[in-house]
Order: C-alpha cells, then structure tokens, then sequence
C-alpha cells in the first residue's frame, strides 16, 4: 500500500481521537477484527512513505540507527496528515521533522484505559495491544499473511 492508498477513515480516526491516546484506544477497541488490521497496514503504509529505516536518516552529520528512523516515522504518523504530507512532499526535510521529535513536541498523551495496553503507548503499536488484547493473537504475525 503506498501513501496514495491511505484511507481517507485511517486519517479521520487519528484525527477525531487526538489528543487521547484512550480514545484511540476506545475506537480501536470498537472496530471489527479487518478494521484494526487495516489501521495498522495503512499506520504501517504511511511510516514506509517517510523513510526507509535500513538507511537510517541523517541527523546533524550522523546517520540514525534502523530503530531509532522507525522511531522517528511512527512519530511523524502520529503528528496527523498535514505534517506527514509535508515530510512526504519535501516541504519538511526528514531532519527538520527529526529536530522537532526530539524537542518531545507530541500532540498525543500516553494514558490508555486497559492496562494490558500499556508499553503500546504510540499511534504506531496501539493497534497491536488491543489486537492481542481482543483477539488474543499477534497482529505482526496476522499482517504477515496478508502482506
């Protein structure tokens, strides 16, 4: 799925929900089993068209680990469309994009409602907390078939 196939409900679900992490939570919560599979395709889509982490994005003169530019395309999903079309389109250099994820600007809070959700706390795992926590299986592993 490339960044032109982003749904349209993918965005309106992140944006009705922000700034609660709970509400996103809560909507996930509510979906149907294809429906949180396909947020976590479109939230995994939408990462991908940022940068490719096994390149790592430079940062004053440094290049950043895989994890760490995953990190960092998670956050940038999370900042809302406005802010990824812009890191998307080259208007914001994946590094300017970077100085602002370390400043700790995040417009989302960290609380969740089920405590199983805990160490999910992002826009980018959320899916797979309450994946398992409802359905009892691992999301990465359920994507992997439909990949």
């Amino acid at each position: 799925m490339g960044p032109e196939h982003i749904p349209e409900w993918f965005w309106q679900a992140m944006e009705a929900a922000r700034p609660r992490l709970a509400a996103l939570e809560s909507w996930l919560g509510a979906q149907p089993r294809q429906v949180v599979e396909d947020f976590a395709l479109a939230h995994e889509a939408a990462q991908d068209a940022l940068a490719d982490p096994a390149e790592g994005v430079r940062v004053d003169g440094e290049t950043w680990s895989e994890d760490s530019t995953e990190d960092l395309c998670r956050w940038v999903v999370g900042q809302g469309r406005e802010f990824w079309q812009a890191v998307v389109a080259g208007e914001l250099t994946p590094e300017a994009a970077a100085r602002r994820y370390l400043d700790g600007a995040d417009p989302w809070d960290e609380e969740v409602a089920d405590p199983r959700h805990r160490g999910y706390q992002s826009t980018g795992f959320l899916a797979h907390g309450v994946y398992r926590s409802r359905f009892g299986e691992d999301l990465d592993e359920r994507l992997d078939r439909r990949r």
